[in-house]
């Protein structure tokens, strides 16, 4: 039987930036394992036209990899 909640380990530090008018990019870092962090660490973005689709697929994504929550900087 597989673990329906697992347990989840670290922060995932992103921030938000309009990038043109009406274009909003989402800049984050993290580790391929975040209970491990090491070398792997890759850099990433995400673009939306609002604030709140930013945040959401990044808070989403971030929690599918195993992150505890998304600090925003």
């Amino acid at each position: 039987m597989s673990d329906v909640n697992p347990v989840r380990h670290g922060v995932l530090r992103a921030s938000i930036r309009e990038v043109e008018p009406g274009v909003l990019r989402a800049e984050y870092h993290g580790e391929l394992n975040p209970e491990n962090p090491d070398a792997r660490e890759f850099p990433d973005t995400h673009l939306d036209t609002s604030a709140d689709g930013v945040k959401v697929w990044v808070e989403q994504m971030a929690l599918s990899l195993g992150y505890e929550r998304v600090v925003w900087e």
